[in-house]
This record gives structure tokens, C-alpha cells and sequence, in this order.
């Protein structure tokens, strides 16, 4: 390939890098925005959650409290009835019966009385703590609703931008990119952190991942043998860039021995594009 071609290659892979950088940033914020709305949402279904099992226990409440009452007007209607049957009589043995029952119609009549006034307490209780519970409801509510609203627009505005900057990565593209070539840097920028072409360094070493590249290799890349070259250990797109700096290559060696395939992105992920 021309050396002109191939610069304008490199130059064309730069300006896209910069722009999938800020598109995939942005893509990564929109996964963690929601986050926030997500932790208010499950605060309001436990609140909704708790309101529902306190209005059950109100009905059941108000329920009891009414079977309670019922039975405690049954039990002095009883004692009243038997108590109006003492003037009526005029034997003592069936003196004694009725007063009999009327002490135990007392007795059920006082029971009665205390399980009333008890289901009506719990009545009252619940009663209150369902309106509270209600009121706690519609405070979260408003606070998901005030919050999603906000989520949403903030949503609108990155999707816009994404849009933009997805534009712009069209424009890169169609300006001499191949559709191959094109699809591959998306995902390298994508896995590896927004560095998706870097230079050769040092006449021998690949910046990206520092490992020390064969000398043959380089030669391609600096030829131009192909298009685009890619490092054989972090698969990102190589150029060749004139550096008169000398290095100790022993310190690479040495990482490359610990590290040795730890970028390398498998033709599998290409394949997958």
C-alpha cells in the first residue's frame, strides 16, 4: 500500500478511536444511571408490599372486631334475659338454676367484653399505621416518579449524543475505512479501553501492551505490507512511528514472560463481529 494510503489509514483509525472512546464512555454511563432509580423502585414495592399486609391485617382486624361485638351484645342479652326471669319465679331450685346461668352469661358477657375492646384497640392501631404507611407510599412514589423523570432526561440527552458520535464514526468510515476493517477497531477499542491503534515504540515494542514484536513483523508494519497490522499479543492495530530513544529491552522481556497473552483478543472475537 502507498504511504500515503496507509497514512491516511492511520490518520482515518485515530480520529475513530477518539470518537468510539467517547461513545462507548457514554454507553457505559447509560448501564449505570438507572442504578440509583432502581434502589428508589424496590424502596416503594416494599413499602407497597408492607401496605398491603397491614390493610389485611386491618380488614381481619376490623373483621374480629366486629364478630367480637356482635357476641358480646349476644352475651347481655342473655344475662339481661335471665335476670328478667328471676322475678318470675317462685321455686328455689329453679332460683338457683337461672342464677347459675346468669353468673356464667356474666362471665361470657366479660370475656366478650375484653376480646371487643382488645380487636377494637387493634382496630385503632392498625388503622393508624396504615395511614402512615400510605402517606410513606405516596412519599416514595413521588420521589421514583421525580427521579425517573429526571433518569429520563438525562437518558435522552446521551442517546442524542451517542446518535451524534455514531454519526460521526459513519462519517470516519465512509472516508476510507473497509467494512472489515471498520468492524474489527469497534471491537479493540471496545475490550481494550479505548486504545485500539497505537505506535511501535522503541523500533521494537508495541505501546499498547509493551511486549517486544519480531523484527519481521516491524518490518511489515513499517513497509506497509498490509493495510493494518496487528499485534500478535493485544491484537491492537500497530503504525510505525520514528523514535531515535534507545531502551532496555530486558525489562519487557521480562514482562512479557508474566503477561505474555494476557490483551490477545482471540480470532474467535473477530469472527463474532
Amino acid at each position: 500500500m502507498a504511504e500515503h494510503e496507509l497514512e491516511n489509514v492511520h490518520s482515518l483509525l485515530l480520529q475513530l478511536q477518539d470518537v468510539l472512546r467517547q461513545k462507548f464512555a457514554l454507553e457505559e454511563e447509560i448501564e449505570t444511571i438507572p442504578a440509583a432509580l432502581k434502589g428508589k423502585e424496590t424502596s416503594l414495592e416494599k413499602a407497597n408490599l408492607k401496605y398491603v399486609e397491614l390493610n389485611d391485617a386491618y380488614t381481619k382486624a376490623r373483621q374480629d372486631a366486629t364478630s367480637n361485638s356482635i357476641k358480646y351484645d349476644d352475651a347481655v342479652r342473655a344475662r339481661t334475659d335471665a335476670e328478667k326471669l328471676v322475678e318470675t319465679i317462685t321455686q328455689q331450685r329453679e332460683y338457683e338454676a337461672v342464677t347459675k346461668q346468669i353468673d356464667e352469661a356474666r362471665v361470657v358477657e366479660n370475656a366478650y367484653l375484653k376480646a371487643r375492646n382488645a380487636s377494637t384497640a387493634l382496630v385503632e392501631e392498625l388503622d393508624a399505621k396504615l395511614k402512615a404507611q400510605g402517606d410513606e407510599c405516596e412519599h416514595l412514589k413521588a420521589e421514583v416518579d421525580e427521579e425517573k423523570a429526571k433518569i429520563d432526561s438525562i437518558l435522552a440527552e446521551k442517546r442524542s449524543e451517542i446518535e451524534a458520535l455514531e454519526a460521526k464514526s459513519q462519517e470516519i468510515r465512509s472516508e476510507g475505512l473497509s467494512d472489515e476493517i471498520y468492524s474489527k477497531f469497534c471491537k479493540i477499542v471496545k475490550n481494550k479501553n479505548g486504545l485500539g491503534i497505537t505506535p511501535i515504540i522503541q523500533g521494537q515494542v508495541c505501546s499498547g501492551c509493551h511486549m517486544i514484536l519480531p523484527m519481521q513483523f516491524v518490518n511489515n508494519v513499517r513497509l506497509g505490507v498490509n493495510p493494518t497490522e496487528y499485534c500478535p499479543y493485544c491484537s491492537r492495530i500497530l503504525y510505525y512511528q520514528e523514535d531515535d530513544e534507545t531502551i532496555d529491552l530486558s525489562a519487557f522481556e521480562e514482562e512479557s514472560n508474566e503477561d505474555f497473552f494476557a490483551d490477545a483478543i482471540s480470532d474467535d472475537d473477530f469472527d463474532s463481529i
